[in-house]
């Protein structure tokens, strides 16, 4: 590792640290403070406020590794480190809110935060035409009880929206535990980045409460991008709890409460009447149903339809680590959009790239991999070398561009 030196290539990196330094930070969340972070691209990884940057100058640099992979919070070296990768990124305004908002993250395991969802349930979650249409009817609502400066009237759309809530509970059991635990867990980051892009660039709250607020109402992204569009229904419950309960932050590591709890807990709940304007919604969620159907079978059909070498391997492997929020799940067929982590026999593999596993019972468990290739592995013997994956033993052949791997059971 080395100090200093080496330019980050996203912009000013000392106006970057500056601004982290000088964050107002009880302003972004009461009692908020900061862990290690890193900016990392494929060659470099820029460590700041770590402790093994004690004596250093900032950033300690050191070539990328497979640790570093996504937007998120890894333990490096045994303390948590918010990662975001800048490879694409220009402007030191564009690092910012992502860097506090997976700082925030950070804060959370700090606050020994335990309100996490099971992701696996999340890969699983059933499309169902019944859930869309009660989906969209409640994020309506939801949004209308934020707009209204009517107490009355607000308590009267919360309470609908919990009918509706509940009703969904009922139908999706624990899929819909995995929705409110997504909105806890990321609605308080996504409120955190928020607040923090509204600090510059001359900006306000009010035009970054309406620019993050944007997708709670985009009904097609709901239910393509299930995970990501918990983060606008998340960051809705806060801002709603901020206008109902506004001291709930002081509380919200105090509690294993839901978001969803919390907001629940300030109405009395109401019968609905399920006719509301039924048929519109009714129409609008047969053909996101029907999208969002053919959506997934599309992105798998384009993965396999690539003019290289498609390499298959087969043999029990298991993936060790995925990122949920670019997973395609369509009859037993795991679409890994960016990257996988898997382990085959003791060896783990990164797979820096996208990837379609195989599954029976466990999404996890696989018994087949595909890749897209555009060179061909190493042949060494009994075993193959992919190029930027590694090396696996077992049996290759060869039939023109497919190409195919029976791992070994030694």
């Amino acid at each position: 590792m080395s100090g200093g030196g080496t330019m980050i290539p996203c912009g000013d990196g000392k106006r970057l640290k500056e601004m982290v330094e000088k964050a107002d930070l009880e302003a972004l969340w009461p009692g908020f403070t900061l862990t290690a972070y890193a900016l990392y691209n494929r060659e470099y990884v820029f460590l700041f406020k770590h402790p093994v940057c004690e004596g250093k100058d900032e950033p300690v640099v050191f070539e990328w590794d497979k640790r570093f992979v996504g937007n998120t919070l890894l333990l490096f070296e045994d303390y948590p480190t918010a990662i975001v990768n800048i490879e694409h990124v220009t402007r030191v305004e564009e690092v910012y809110p992502l860097l506090m908002h997976e700082l925030f993250h950070g804060y959370q395991t700090l606050m020994d935060e335990k309100r996490f969802p099971d992701e696996l349930i999340g890969v699983q979650y059933p499309v169902l035409k019944e859930n869309i249409y009660m989906c969209i009817r409640e994020r309506i609502l939801l949004r209308e009880a934020l707009d209204t400066d009517s107490s009355a009237e607000r308590q009267t759309l919360i309470a609908r929206y919990v009918a509706i809530r509940e009703k969904r509970r009922e139908l999706l059991g624990e899929a819909f535990d995995y929705e409110v635990l997504i909105e806890t867990v990321e609605g308080p980051s996504w409120y955190v980045e928020m607040k923090a892009f509204a600090s510059i660039d001359n900006g306000t709250e009010v035009e970054a409460e309406s620019r993050y607020r944007e997708k709670l109402l985009e009904h097609e992204f709901t239910s393509l991008n299930l995970r990501g569009s918990c983060y606008s229904s998340g960051l809705a419950l806060c801002l709603l709890l901020n206008k109902i309960k506004p001291s709930w932050k002081e509380q919200y590591f105090k509690q294993d409460k839901t978001l969803y709890d919390l907001v629940k807990e300030q109405v009395p709940v109401q019968l609905l009447d399920d006719k509301i304007e039924s048929a519109e919604y009714e129409k609008e969620a047969a053909r996101i149903f029907n999208l969002v159907k053919q959506n997934r079978r599309q992105k798998i059909k384009a993965f396999s339809k690539f003019e290289g070498y498609q390499l298959t391997i087969d043999g029990p492997m298991r993936a060790v680590f995925f990122d949920p929020m670019n997973m395609v799940n369509v009859d037993h067929q795991l679409l890994h959009q960016y990257f996988v982590k898997m382990q085959i026999k003791e060896q783990e593999y990164l797979i820096n790239q996208p990837a379609l596993t195989y599954y029976e019972d466990s999404v996890l468990q696989a018994k087949r991999l595909q890749l897209n290739l555009t060179e061909k592995p190493v042949v060494n013997g009994g075993s193959v070398n992919i190029p930027g994956i590694g090396e696996i033993q077992g049996a290759y052949s060869e039939n023109g561009r497919l190409l195919h791997l029976v791992v070994s059971n030694q």
